[in-house]
């Protein structure tokens, strides 16, 4: 289901469940989906809140007020589902991905989701400015300024590396949360014995890779 998903797509989901756990909820509802879009994504949420923090601040606050207070929090260890509602809105932000000709889901398409979802963190949004067409224009401003997952950039980059330096130079402008992705990369891409060095945000890296026979 997630095989399109981003790496902060991907962690909407992880910080919606956990949302969920800490609420005390049996299932990931589209209200735990927005807190965890809050959490994962600041910048593209101060981007449709003008920048201004303390409107986010009110408006995790608002959509807090939807979940029960002082349930019993979840264990860790409780698988929870997603509800009908959030499972709607995930495919619709798959149709949205789709309508903007991207092959990727990102939180403002998960965003898109919610909102035509219609679930009761919607009104939360409206309040705070946040609706169905002007966060469609938003978003569509966004990739028609080139803006693009830090996965996506390495991809294009990638295009053009001709030697281990170009590559090392391409994977140091990954963030360091995102190594794991240049380093699938690299197995996928290498045509042969493949070693890179260098100096990342965490210090001194080797990695060699010998490509398996077809």
């Amino acid at each position: 289901m997630f095989e399109r998903y981003t790496e902060k797509a991907r962690r909407v989901i992880f910080f919606a469940r956990y949302e969920a756990a800490q609420h005390g909820e049996p299932e990931i509802r589209t209200p735990c989906l927005l807190l965890g879009i809050l959490r994962e994504d600041k910048k593209l949420m101060g981007r449709l809140l003008g920048g201004s923090f303390p409107a986010m601040t009110r408006l995790r606050a608002d959509v807090e007020a939807l979940l029960p207070e002082g349930a019993a929090k979840t264990a860790t260890s409780v698988d929870l589902p997603l509800s009908h509602s959030s499972k709607r809105a995930l495919a619709y932000g798959a149709e949205e991905a789709e309508r903007l000709q991207q092959e990727h889901i990102g939180p403002g398409h998960l965003l898109l989701g919610l909102v035509r979802e219609g679930g009761p963190e919607t009104a939360c949004l409206k309040a705070h400015g946040i609706e169905l067409e002007g966060l469609r224009q938003a978003l569509e401003r966004t990739v028609a300024e080139g803006e693009e997952d830090p996965q996506q950039t390495l991809l294009r980059k990638l295009e053009r590396v001709r030697s281990n330096e170009e590559f090392a130079r391409a994977l140091l402008d990954l963030p360091s949360d995102r190594l794991q992705f240049g380093i699938a990369l690299l197995k996928a891409l290498a045509s042969g014995n493949f070693e890179v060095s260098g100096t990342g945000p965490d210090g001194p890296f080797h990695f060699s890779f010998e490509s398996k026979p077809e």
